[in-house]
């Protein structure tokens, strides 16, 4: 029977700083520090192989991984405690730039239910961006998220929801975080009632990703002792034996 810690961690493990490293040509290990106001650290490991990523963590005494491939767009949620896992399909509707394939000419690739539509190109905050218009094909009535990905990174520099939400990201400086070069961001989120928080990200341009996030609230993630080589494919596959469980529906989840 499925645990409810265990179907918890799909929001635990979401790897907000790995999503587009993946996707990069530099395949690396490190150390994943993240901490929680009032909760200390909590300690775990990231591997990226070619189109492949894995995280690990302890939660509840549980070892837990997850493990994504962005070519196949599959994600895989082991519990190496109980020996099971799930899998989940990428692309689940969500209209998130960066969830889709790695498409420079077409953001949404891959993204399930959702069309996109570039509408031209303007100057964000000094920094040429291209405009698109994100729509669901499932749910038209949902309205319609406006992006401006930066031509150069490819990630959003702002972004209208249409629940009325924006981000503002801008670039303030460089800086060396660990050793390495990075470029330092402000990310802005501004809330429908006018209501904003402001959080900051280290991106080296090597690796492809954030290699230090500092949100709202105290909470903060981070990469250390970087290591880049080449991964063992097997980092990225379910060990045999294991059982595969699948994901309950509304009304499905038990308490045992």
């Amino acid at each position: 029977m499925i645990k409810l810690k265990f179907l918890a961690v799909l929001v635990l493990l979401l790897p907000a700083m790995a999503t587009v490293a993946a996707d990069g040509n530099v395949e690396f290990s490190a150390d994943i520090v993240r901490s929680i106001p009032e909760q200390g650290d909590q300690h775990g490991k990231l591997y990226i192989g070619a189109g492949r990523m894995r995280m690990e963590f302890d939660s509840n005494g549980d070892q837990l991984i997850q493990i994504m491939d962005s070519h196949q767009q599959t994600a895989y949620m082991i519990n190496a405690t109980e020996k099971s896992y799930m899998l989940q399909s990428a692309g689940s509707g969500d209209m998130m730039t960066g969830a889709g394939s790695a498409d420079d000419t077409n953001p949404c690739a891959g993204m399930k239910n959702i069309s996109c539509k570039r509408t031209g190109e303007e100057m964000i905050n000094g920094r040429l961006a291209e405009k698109w218009e994100f729509s669901s094909t499932a749910q038209p009535e949902s309205g319609k998220m406006v992006t401006w990905l930066d031509k150069q990174r490819r990630f959003p520099l702002r972004q209208s929801m249409p629940d009325g939400s924006a981000t503002e990201l801008i670039m303030t400086g460089t800086e060396k975080i660990n050793g390495r070069k990075t470029e330092k961001w402000e990310m802005k989120l501004t809330r429908p009632e006018g209501k904003s928080q402001v959080s900051y990200q280290w991106y080296d341009p090597e690796l492809k990703l954030n290699i230090l996030e500092k949100h709202a609230g105290g909470y903060t993630r981070e990469l250390r002792n970087i290591r880049i080589g080449k991964q063992p494919a097997e980092l990225f596959t379910v060990p045999a034996g294991y059982k595969e469980i699948t994901m309950p529906q509304a009304g499905d989840y038990t308490q045992d």
